[in-house]
């Protein structure tokens, strides 16, 4: 995968699913209700951020839930990343 240019949200984002990743595992697939919060993003912006990553293969999406959850490529991409200020 080539690196993809990614957005503020989306990186913020991608390193709030990190997070979730390393505490609770592989399959931590955390709701969407709460998530806003906890990535530090309005929630417009988080389904901005959420529709943005998922048309680039970084994360999936369950709408019965609904929630996301880091794709192996996502994965990738985060550690890419440069570490969150403040993290």
């Amino acid at each position: 995968m080539s690196d993809l240019p990614l957005s503020v949200n989306e990186r913020k984002l991608l390193h709030c699913l990190l997070r979730f990743y390393r505490e609770i595992g592989p399959g931590a697939t955390p709701a969407l209700k709460g998530l806003d919060e906890e990535a530090g993003l309005e929630r417009w912006e988080l389904s901005e951020a959420v529709s943005g990553l998922r048309a680039k293969g970084l994360i999936e999406y369950w709408e019965l839930q609904p929630a996301v959850r880091l794709t192996p490529e996502g994965l990738r991409a985060v550690l890419r990343l440069p570490e969150e200020e403040g993290a």
